[in-house]
């Protein structure tokens, strides 16, 4: 399912070429080749998670080619800076309301105080962590919905309803339309 909608899609696409290539950088990503990921594919699950390890094959052979801080090394993703690109000399106007702390007070999804100093210490210009970078994005995504989809979504009347044009279908066991 992540090939599928996560990995072309976004990853190697938006994550990958396209901020390579703006950089002059082109990217080769072997593991990527389609004989690769079939003959992965038809590995035993064992090998490829031992335990909690990661990559347990790769680690078993790189064992006699790299030194040990390197192939014993812990997995540690790429994060993009996300709070940059919103907290900046000019943010955009929808931060600091749908972060408010009226606003946080109406969606009750986030504790105002802790979003408070979360953002506060990202307008300073204080190095965040990963997990507050995330967290970041996190909040804003989930209180632009918010607002998106739930504060400004119109429900509708219930003499809006086509229920004239309603047609109800009752079928037996059979199939037959009674």
């Amino acid at each position: 399912l992540e090939i599928t909608t996560f990995l072309s899609s976004y990853l190697l696409s938006s994550q990958g070429d396209r901020v390579a290539m703006a950089h002059s950088v082109e990217g080769r990503f072997p593991f990527l080749d389609y004989r690769v990921v079939e003959f992965a594919n038809q590995l035993p699950a064992e090998w490829k998670l031992y335990g909690l390890t990661e990559k347990w094959i790769l680690r078993q052979i790189a064992r006699n080619l790299l030194p040990e801080e390197i192939w014993k090394r812990r997995k540690k993703p790429y994060r993009a800076p996300i709070h940059k690109s919103f907290y900046h000399p000019n943010p955009p106007d929808y931060v600091t309301e749908i972060t408010s702390p009226e606003f946080l007070e109406e969606t009750s999804l986030f504790n105002p105080l802790a979003v408070n100093q979360l953002f506060q210490k990202a307008s300073r210009g204080i190095p965040l962590s990963e997990v507050e970078d995330m967290a970041i994005a996190g909040i804003l995504s989930t209180q632009l919905i918010y607002r998106q989809f739930i504060q400004h979504f119109p429900s509708p009347q219930r003499n809006q309803l086509p229920l004239n044009k309603i047609k109800v279908i009752r079928r037996n066991s059979e199939g037959t339309i009674l």
